[in-house]
This record gives C-alpha cells, structure tokens and sequence, in this order.
C-alpha cells in the first residue's frame, strides 16, 4: 500500500480529535490540484535583446583628411536618399584657409619661374653676346698679327700676344655659357620640383577640401551608426556637432532586401548557444507577428559593457528569414533562441516533481487516491521537464507534494 493510501486509511483507525486531523489532511490529499502528462514539442530556449539592421549595407566613412572633422550637416536618419543627395557635410572653415595658402604658395612658385627664366635668358643673351665679341675680337687680332708680318720683332710680339689673350677671351667666354647652361639645367629642374610638390600640395589640399561634403552613390534610407563620443567615453549615435576621426563609420545606407538581428549574450549563457540554432523574433512595435532566423555568427572573443565594465559579452547575429516590410534598421527586438527541441515527447510541469534523495517522483492519481511513482527525468526548461519512464500520456499527478502532508 502506497503513502497517500497509508494517509487515508488512517483517518478510519484512529478515533478522537486525531481522527479530526487526519480526516482533515485526507481531504486536502483528496483535493490537489492536479495536471496531465501530455505528449508534445519540448524546447529549451534563451531570449536576448537586439537590434534589426542590414545584412548588407553601404558605409559611409569619414575621410582621413588633415585636422579635426566637425560634422556640420546629417541626412535625417530614416529619410530616403537618390543618387546625387548631400548626406554628410563637415566644417571646410580650416581646409578653405589651407586651400588658400596651397594656391599661394603654387601661384609663388610659378612667379619664381617666370622670373628665374626671364633671368637665365638674359644672361644667356649676355653671353652670347660677349661670345660674339671675343670672336670679333680673336678676329681683329689674326688681322693685327698678320699686318705685323713685315714689321718690328717687338710690334710682332706684341700682336702675337694679343692674338693668345683674343683666344683665351673666346674660350672662357665659351666656358662660362657652357657652364651658364648646366646652371640652367639645374635650376629649372629644382623650380620645375618646387612647382611639382605645391601643386601636389595644393591638389591634396583641394581633394582634402572636396571630400568634406559626401554624396549618396546609391537609392536607400540613411541609418546612423553609433560611434565612441570624443572627450566622452560612451558610445552614441552620431549626431550634427560631432568631432569624429577620419575613417569612422558614421552613416549606412542598408540594402533592404535582407535583415538581421543583432544581439549580445552573457558569457554565462554563451555555452547554450552555437551558429545553426533557430530563432524566433519579434519587433517591440509590432509583438504580434513571429519572424525566423538562424544563428549565423557568434564573436570569439568577448567585449565588455560599456555601461558595465565588469560584464562581458559576445556580439551575435541571426539571419531573418523572412522579408517584410515592417522589418527596418535600428528597430528593437526580442530574439528568442531555440537552444534544444525535441517533438513528439511525454511532458510534465516542472512543479510536479518532486525530489527524494537522489530520485524523483511524482503523486499519481488512482481509484482510491494518490501513488507514489518513481520517474526518470530529462532535461527541463525551467516550466516543464522531459518525461523519460515511469508515466504514460494522459496521467494525472498532483501539483502537491503529498508527502509533506
């Protein structure tokens, strides 16, 4: 005879005011609460926060130009761009003045030029024409020496002097334009380098200048990113006023055709999750419709909270499956994680098992009352656990443990 029928029987044995207790606690046994083995879907899941976003998105960076980048114009986020529309402008107060000063120093550099080549020509000029003299006078002096032939041995001499100093006029004259043409050479080569790294200096600071205002390439909505706030150490999304480094990524423009959702699990619970898992998810605008995913990605290696330093979590993606309209970046979202399934299996409430020592048992109803049976148990999800033997479908145990009684 099982405890629940000890418990009853009692109550006709023992006669007085025991009696009265024990029909008392018979009555409580006879009206537990009770529940039905039931056969059905088994799941394990864990539901984390997320966002929706783009699975595949154009970025739109801040260029890696010189100085701070000041954002002084944002597309309104959520607002729909064409080929062609300003998205993004930063402050041009500093490239303007920069631009200024490069086209100075170009527009000195090709002053310079004109003058140094004004000056080599005349120079050039000049020796040329002091060759032309001591020709003309190397000339002269053949004809001295010549007239001299019949004359005295020192007027010869003198004429034959004369002639070799005639020669070495020409030769140096020669000499200094032969040397006059590799100073040229030399000069308009250092000008021409000079005028080469301004005008690179100025294109830079012109391309530096053009790239402060940035145009859609392509049809969509503008969706912000969250950046790390200079001077603050939080992150936010980006917003006019904003000093950003070049190279953050500070808009996107999604392609809307495929979704995801983007969420953070604890360290804690990362083990329960792996990349093939489906999801089930749903927007905190519209909690009526279910969307499906799957796990597509999970970080290796964990970040901590920036609200909470001493947490750490890993980032994870779930692909939507499903394409709809209501699905739009920076949307919130629960994302609920189907960690175990297993269809078609016994099931009981969690409640109604109850422990003694290392096994476990449940209160089954019978004709004359409650037995105790022993069950083996599997894995449980916090409200109702796996049913391995020792009931069938349709059992009906108490959701009190009987025993205390």
């Amino acid at each position: 005879m099982n405890h629940a029928k000890k418990l009853i029987l009692g109550c006709v044995v023992i006669g007085g005011g025991v009696a009265t207790w024990f029909g008392g606690a018979a009555k409580v046994i006879a009206d537990a609460p009770t529940v039905q083995v039931r056969r059905g879907e088994f799941r394990i899941n864990h539901l984390e926060a997320g966002e929706i976003r783009a699975a595949r998105s154009e970025k739109v960076s801040a260029p890696r130009v010189r100085g701070d980048l000041k954002i002084t114009h944002l597309w309104p986020e959520g607002a729909r761009v064409e080929v062609g529309d300003l998205i993004l402008e930063f402050d041009r107060s500093a490239h303007e003045e920069w631009l200024k000063d490069a086209a100075s120093e170009l527009e000195k550099a090709k002053a310079d030029r004109e003058r140094s080549i004004a000056n080599l020509e005349r120079r050039f000029s000049d020796l040329q024409m002091q060759i032309q003299r001591s020709a003309t006078g190397l000339e002269l002096a053949r004809i001295s020496l010549q007239k001299a032939e019949y004359g005295s041995p020192i007027e010869k001499e003198e004429r034959k002097i004369a002639l070799e100093r005639a020669e070495r006029a020409l030769k140096q004259a020669q000499t200094n334009l032969e040397a006059q043409e590799i100073i040229h050479r030399v000069e308009s080569a250092n000008i021409a380098l000079r005028i080469s790294h301004r005008q690179d200096n100025y294109d830079d600071r012109l391309r530096d200048y053009n790239r402060l205002h940035i145009y859609a390439t392509r049809p969509g909505i503008v969706v912000y990113e969250k950046i790390r706030k200079r001077g603050a150490d939080r992150h936010g999304k980006v917003m006019e006023g904003d000093v950003v480094w070049g190279g953050t990524s500070l808009l996107s423009l999604p392609e809307l055709e495929a979704m995801q959702v983007t969420s953070q699990v604890g360290e804690m619970d990362v083990h329960l999750v792996q990349v093939g898992q489906a999801a089930e998810i749903r927007l905190e605008a519209f909690p009526g419709p279910v969307f499906h995913g799957i796990v597509t990605d999970i970080a290796p290696m964990a970040n901590e909270l920036e609200d909470a330093p001493s947490v750490s979590v890993f980032e994870m993606v779930i692909d939507v499956e499903e394409q709809d309209k209501r699905l739009a970046p920076g949307m919130s979202a629960s994302v609920k994680i189907i960690v175990e399934s297993q269809a078609d299996v016994l099931l009981l409430p969690l409640v109604a098992v109850f422990q003694r020592g290392e096994r476990h048992v449940v209160y089954r109803r019978d004709p004359t009352g409650f037995e105790t049976v022993e069950v083996e148990i599997g894995n449980d999800n916090g409200l109702e656990v796996l049913v391995l033997s020792g009931l069938q479908e349709g059992d009906e145990v108490s959701l009190t443990d009987l025993g205390l009684i």
